[in-house]
């Protein structure tokens, strides 16, 4: 078959049935261009558009293919279109193949983030420091809690953080503490667990929730809760910082930190002052996480709480 033979018979067809190359065109559903490289000979038509441009020209199909008038079927001619057809649709398979192999890797690659997504979420995975993290409420969730807290003019100091608890950290102790600038003055046990990690229902995430009051008088509780474990005591083991109270108090929590093997972590601070006229706050969440001697303005005092790692 030859492109040229056949370009010069669409050529001489089309302007025996009065067609510009633009209505030939819109006959057989392609562009201009296309009908111009017909006939320069520069492309051949596509098999497929064989038949409709035959019918388009008043031509046969044999006539199309052999590019001369009044061909009639034969041996040579079919080879030669089987041939045609082949070298006409090699690049849409190669295409085809193409696009075939980039949506299997695409879907391979998505599969395997989805498996690595599910391992993840369902793989437990070293955890070596344990963190707190403070819950932070709404503005509403704290004007509840707050109506809640305030008995007979008293408040309570409370607080809540979520815990993601180490491997290797098998129990706590929680404990308070009042610091003086001198050092540690007095410190009291408040709870201490274990960690059954053979229990089927344990989890390394865990509430850590707490009420303290202060200065409330007799009958005054604290409350704690971790681990699924509620343990309150009476409040007025802290009678030793009553006379820090009566010149003021501030409040600070911690709101992200690691308890440290050592030290542990400071949950709340109480910043107290025993000098009416003196600079009263909080300064050890301010400055350190970790109380020592000389922390502390001199005059001022602090009680705070704080977890220890066993």
């Amino acid at each position: 078959m030859d492109a040229i033979k056949t370009g010069a018979l669409i050529a001489q067809a089309r302007k025996e049935k009065g067609l510009t190359q633009r209505e030939l065109a819109e006959k057989v559903y392609v562009s201009v261009q296309a009908v111009s490289k017909w006939e320069l000979g520069k492309n051949f038509p596509d098999l497929s558009l064989m038949e409709p441009l035959a019918n388009a020209l008043g031509l046969t199909v044999s006539e199309l293919l052999a590019g001369e008038r009044g061909e009639a079927p034969q041996d040579q001619l079919v080879r030669d279109t089987l041939r045609l057809g082949e070298e006409q649709l090699r690049p849409k398979i190669k295409k085809w193949r193409g696009l075939f192999i980039a949506a299997a890797a695409l879907l391979a690659l998505t599969a395997l983030c989805l498996a690595g997504f599910w391992i993840d979420r369902h793989t437990v995975k070293p955890q070596r420091e344990t963190v707190l993290e403070k819950i932070v409420l709404t503005e509403n969730e704290q004007a509840m809690v707050d109506l809640l807290n305030l008995q007979g003019g008293d408040y309570s100091y409370l607080s809540m953080y979520n815990v993601t608890i180490a491997d290797d950290m098998d129990g706590y102790r929680i404990a308070a503490e009042l610091w003086t600038q001198e050092g540690l003055k007095e410190s009291w046990d408040l709870c201490s667990g274990k960690f059954f990690r053979e229990r089927g229902d344990f989890s390394r995430n865990q509430l850590l929730a707490f009420r303290i009051p202060i200065g409330q008088g007799e009958g005054a509780r604290y409350r704690i809760r971790f681990d699924s474990a509620t343990v309150s005591g009476f409040a007025d083991i802290f009678d030793s910082v009553l006379p820090y109270l009566e010149n003021g108090s501030s409040i600070a929590y911690a709101g992200r930190t690691e308890v440290d093997r050592e030290h542990g972590a400071v949950l709340m601070e109480i910043g107290l002052n025993e000098d009416p006229g003196g600079y009263w706050g909080t300064q050890i969440l301010d400055i350190t996480n970790d109380p020592q001697p000389g922390t502390l303005r001199d005059g001022t005092a602090a009680l705070i709480l704080r977890l220890y790692w066993n």
